[in-house]
């Protein structure tokens, strides 16, 4: 019997936080091919999911492209289009097809990813903030700031309502990057950055291997940005705990 999703999920963590990212990609694949040679479909969609995103941030975009197509294709085979797993799947799936430029099929799983999640998910859930937050991108565009503005700051209000830490800072660097591409708006993005870093100044106690990830992802945004102090100190903070692991 192959091991449970839940168990590669804290493995795959355990090989992030050791920033192990080949031992990370050659496990999701060997899971994958376990899953699938089991005829466990739902297992093997997770593992997809996982592929997905791994994919995409580590810039294979071809490759997260073709995981999202292996999944939605197993949701068709198996009659699960329209199921609580799909809803996931269409939003992280819109998501890897926007970073590969695939706009017109990344704003069509949106909608899809948005029916689905009304279906299953409450008003307001967690769930919702995710969807909105990557549903931003695509109005990432002259025109499309507005929207953009629109959907982030819904993710923001719902982040802030469940105390997430990690993905209201996130949420609070989307705005800034997004006033920093808005003629007329672009006095807003350092002051959005230092509140998203602000944010980040939890006790050392709570802070998880997630937390120390964010630190590193959201120093890259501050310094993009020209907010450098923000981006020194979540720097040192993110590399001083990578040294110790």
């Amino acid at each position: 019997m192959n091991e449970p999703v839940s168990a590669v999920i804290a493995r795959l963590d355990e090989f992030f936080a050791g920033e192990k990212f080949t031992d990370a990609k050659a496990y999701l694949y060997e899971s994958l091919h376990k899953y699938l040679s089991a005829g466990d479909v739902l297992s093997a969609i997770s593992i997809y999911n996982e592929i997905m995103g791994f994919e995409r941030q580590y810039g294979d975009q071809i490759a997260a492209v073709e995981a999202a197509d292996a999944a939605l294709t197993l949701l068709d085979t198996e009659d699960m289009a329209n199921s609580r797993p799909a809803a996931m799947i269409a939003l992280n799936a819109a998501t890897v097809y926007k970073n590969a430029g695939l706009d017109e099929g990344a704003a069509l799983l949106y909608d899809r990813a948005e029916a689905l999640f009304g279906r299953y998910y409450p008003a307001g859930s967690k769930e919702f903030a995710g969807l909105f937050n990557n549903r931003a991108s695509v109005y990432l565009t002259p025109g499309g700031y507005p929207k953009a503005e629109y959907y982030y700051t819904r993710a923001l209000q719902i982040l802030q309502r469940h105390g997430d830490v990690c993905d209201t800072a996130v949420t609070y660097f989307n705005l800034a990057g997004l006033y920093a591409r808005w003629p007329g708006r672009e006095s807003e993005a350092i002051p959005h950055a230092m509140l998203g870093a602000r944010v980040l100044e939890i006790p050392e106690e709570q802070r998880t291997s997630y937390y120390y990830y964010t630190c590193r992802k959201c120093a890259a945004a501050a310094k993009e940005l020209g907010a450098l102090d923000a981006a020194k100190t979540l720097t040192e903070r993110a590399e001083a705990y990578y040294a110790g692991h």
